[in-house]
């Protein structure tokens, strides 16, 4: 799928909402998650602060879905969005935003 501009942010209250679905999955799974003010959800990997994805609650396909947030072509461009899978799919979510932020152990690693 192609990003896209997206510009319809739902209620705070909504997102957290579907955020306390996904959260428990995420943790699970070794990620930290924090919503912030603007309504974005940010997963991080605690192992590598430079390993977080932001994503987003959007209207797709006719209900609400969890995107991908893409930093804009330009420094001062707007984020750009692509959907991933709508918000009841939790497992699935989480499934690919563990992928997206695992760190792989090498060898010397393990000592």
């Amino acid at each position: 799928m192609h990003a896209q501009q997206v510009s319809s942010t739902p209620p705070a209250d909504t997102v957290k909402a579907h955020a306390l679905k996904l959260a428990p999955l995420l943790i699970r799974a070794g990620l930290n998650v924090a919503v912030r003010s603007d309504g974005v959800v940010e997963v991080r990997n605690p192992g590598d602060t430079r390993m977080t994805q932001p994503i987003v609650v959007r209207e797709h396909q006719g209900g609400p879905w969890w995107h991908w947030q893409w930093s804009g072509p330009a420094r001062d461009a707007p984020p750009e969005y692509e959907p991933m899978v709508p918000v009841e799919d939790v497992d699935e979510a989480a499934r690919r935003l563990a992928n997206v932020l695992h760190v792989a152990e090498t060898a010397g690693a393990e000592q």
